[in-house]
């Protein structure tokens, strides 16, 4: 593929009067991947521009590239002008692989909490209705029998794409994909058409150097989803203080409501109650639905209200997409409610069984205020004796997070301080800005750097009775450290530690 034919049809596109003569292998905005055979997109971003690396990738043996202004080149380079160096690499993507997002359904879930729940629980409701499925998020790439670990919630344009192309060999029909607003502000979706869009809900977050400037920013970036991208079934949950103005922005003409705490909305639950089982916690309730007129009781192997709610919304739009697209399928709530009693979302409120009797220890992904105060709610609503809440927070970027994190976990009766994904950031810096919140609202805690000897100490410490969450990494198997990924699994190391403490050979240094 030549550029002029990958840049065909973009607006306002200033072509090179001539080019290499060589064909187009790759997409390349890493200097460091550039080669021979290579189109290299320069992006323009609030930490680094791309132009600035044009040399280099030059001096690797490209010659094509894509640009917003002219960069330090040799004048055997052909460059291509551009308005905006994102949204021209979207579009080059669909063209390179040749437009494989026609082939799928797309279903958009955006929001600060419950993406990956609520795009999981479409996945496997759809999967489990015959629908050849995939899903895209926080867990990664999953349809068929392929499983691929992902950078972003949302990957880069060209990664998508290459995804797409790959899900349409394997005969999918329909795409479940996590939007982050990163994804949505970065363009990393442009020219992608989502029909079917969920909103779970906004709190501030995701605000700060590098991401969004403000909370009306990271708003509106949001409601682009529902505006931008085709969308014409919306479902929202109407108990967000911010679902009239997702739906106000949206260009959707079907508008789905659910609630979980007595909204009048489509789709309800009521006589919301905890449930302990063999495996966990789970969570009864009563299903009512507007269109089908009746109610159904249902299970949930989740705990807390806020998971009930993002099986409200999966079930409505796993229905929207089997009425609208697979008519001949099941698509009643009795059918559908039955095989979310079998849900399973790796990462999230997942229940380690240990040999210590009497002690319940819970990973889950927990990574702001929002999640972890619903986390917390969650978990005390089984009565333990004690709620320990060990976590952390990301180094290097989010700050307000830490505020918003320490005062969520003021609601657990003890806290054990750590890190999450420290970065380039000094742990105790961090750590010193969460202890500070705690000391003001006099918590009881303790603050270990080192999240394995954390871990460790939870489980020395742990009482009959108590529950310990484990906030913050949820599927993660890496800890980020001084930009690389160290191989880290919470579930091991609790394990390890638990056995060591049954057989009295726990060894515990501070």
């Amino acid at each position: 593929m030549r550029l002029h034919t990958l840049l065909c049809g973009l607006p306002a596109v200033k072509l090179p009067p001539s080019e290499p003569d060589e064909e187009i292998c790759r997409i390349c905005t890493d200097s460091r991947l550039a080669g021979k055979g290579c189109v290299f997109v320069c992006l323009h971003g609030p930490q680094q521009d791309g132009h600035a690396y044009a040399r280099e990738a030059y001096e690797r043996g490209c010659r094509l590239f894509v640009c917003e202004y002219p960069p330090a080149l040799p004048e055997d380079a052909a460059v291509a002008y551009v308005p905006d160096s994102r949204v021209a690499l979207a579009q080059i993507a669909s063209v390179f692989y040749g437009y494989p997002e026609r082939g799928l359904v797309l279903i958009g879930i955006t929001g600060t909490k419950g993406k990956t729940t609520t795009a999981m629980m479409i996945y496997q409701l759809l999967q489990a209705h015959g629908v050849p499925a995939g899903y895209i998020g926080s867990n990664g790439v999953l349809y068929a029998n392929v499983e691929e670990k992902t950078e972003n919630t949302t990957p880069s344009a060209p990664e998508l794409r290459r995804i797409f192309r790959d899900m349409r060999r394997f005969s999918i029909r329909v795409a479940v994909m996590e939007v982050s607003s990163q994804a949505i502000a970065c363009e990393r979706i442009a020219g992608l058409c989502f029909p079917i869009c969920v909103f779970t809900n906004l709190a501030a977050d995701h605000i700060g150097e590098g991401e969004h400037p403000d909370f009306s920013h990271y708003r509106r970036t949001k409601a682009r989803l529902f505006s931008e991208f085709g969308c014409r079934s919306l479902i929202v949950n109407l108990d967000d203080g911010t679902a009239a103005y997702m739906v106000a922005a949206s260009s959707a003409t079907r508008i789905r409501t659910v609630s979980a705490s007595g909204g009048e909305a489509m789709l309800r639950a009521t006589h919301i109650r905890p449930v302990r089982s063999g495996d966990g916690f789970g969570t009864a309730y009563i299903l009512h639905s507007a269109e089908e007129k009746g109610s159904l009781p249902v299970y949930l192997p989740l705990p807390g209200e806020c998971n009930v709610t993002d099986a409200l919304l999966a079930l409505s739009a796993a229905r929207e997409y089997l009425t609208q697209w697979e008519p001949e399928k099941d698509a009643s709530f009795r059918s559908l409610t039955h095989t979310l009693e079998r849900v399973r979302i790796p990462g999230r409120f997942t229940w380690v069984r240990t040999p210590i009797p009497d002690v319940d220890f819970v990973i889950d992904y927990a990574h702001n205020g929002y999640s972890l105060s619903a986390a917390l709610t969650a978990l005390r609503a089984y009565a333990p004796e004690r709620l320990v809440c060990l976590f952390g927070s990301v180094g290097g970027r989010t700050y307000s997070r830490r505020t918003e994190l320490a005062e969520a976990a003021c609601a657990a009766d003890f806290c054990i301080v750590t890190t999450d994904n420290p970065d380039t950031e000094q742990p105790a810096d961090t750590m010193r800005e969460i202890c500070a919140v705690l000391d003001e609202h006099g918590r009881d805690y303790v603050a270990l750097p080192d999240r394995a000897a954390a871990i460790r100490y939870a489980v020395l410490y742990a009482r009959p009775g108590d529950m310990v969450l484990l906030a913050g990494k949820g599927h993660e198997d890496y800890q980020l450290i001084r930009g690389r990924h160290i191989r880290f699994s919470e579930r091991e190391i609790l394990l390890e530690a638990a056995e060591e403490k049954q057989e009295d050979r726990f060894c515990f240094l501070l």
